[in-house]
């Protein structure tokens, strides 16, 4: 009995695979690019998502843990309404004392997300950041010169605080830059802000500012994005940024 050679079953198998890549294989990677982008903008969204009280009491009806509301709470943009009568509002729905405690803290330690660099205020930081001193004018190198520590504020929920910090002293430039870090922004010569660019879920844009905390002076200002490593890529743009102020 004669069968037919294995090797021409093979390279008809192999021919119609290349016609079939050559007709379908544009579709099928512009298919998969799509699924990409919509998945990243996802996942980005929930960085610039605004939480509310009825949020928060409608995840308790359903029966969200108190973990499950305290991470979504952490990573989101806070809208919170902290008057007495909405606290007893929160009470009366059921929403533990933890997470009423957490949308408190976070009412009164976030700033609201900034949609670019340009929408931070252009006036001296806010009263609770004013120190009780006289302002003293002073150049943005004159102020890098007298800086000995520093301390970052965030209006988003990434980087972590433990990563940037991480990031910062492992930099070549912030560690010859002498500062150290504080965790208490008060006390600190220099402070940074961190925020989110709403809208901005495919860059991922995120930007800082730099401010001697005495003055009120806007040392240097920038941004990056979130690809690769966001604790790290800010710990080298706002780390280039003090060294170029100090160098001048």
């Amino acid at each position: 009995m004669i069968t037919k050679p294995f090797d021409r079953n093979n390279s008809k198998a192999v021919w119609i695979c290349k016609i079939f890549g050559r007709k379908y294989g544009h579709i099928m990677s512009k298919i998969s690019t799509i699924i990409i982008v919509l998945f990243l903008s996802a996942s980005i969204a929930a960085q610039s998502e605004a939480l509310t009280n009825r949020m928060v009491i409608e995840m308790t009806a359903v029966g969200l843990s108190t973990e499950v509301i305290r991470a979504k709470i952490l990573e989101s943009e806070p809208r919170f309404d902290t008057s007495v009568a909405a606290l007893i509002e929160l009470k009366k729905a059921g929403v533990a004392d933890e997470i009423i405690t957490l949308i408190v803290e976070r009412t009164q330690t976030v700033p609201p997300s900034v949609s670019d660099i340009s929408q931070f205020s252009d006036s001296d930081t806010p009263a609770s950041d004013q120190p009780s001193v006289e302002r003293v004018p002073v150049s943005p190198q004159e102020a890098i010169r007298n800086a000995r520590t520093i301390a970052f504020k965030k209006s988003s929920a990434q980087p972590s605080r433990q990563n940037l910090e991480k990031a910062l002293l492992k930099n070549a430039d912030f560690k010859r830059s002498g500062l150290t870090i504080l965790r208490i922004k008060e006390e600190a010569d220099l402070f940074v802000e961190i925020g989110f660019v709403s809208g901005s879920w495919l860059t991922h844009r995120y930007v800082y500012r730099i401010y001697d905390r005495r003055s009120g002076v806007v040392l240097a200002a920038g941004e990056t994005t979130s690809w690769g490593s966001l604790a790290e890529n800010l710990a080298k743009h706002i780390s280039r940024s003090i060294k170029e102020l100090s160098e001048n």
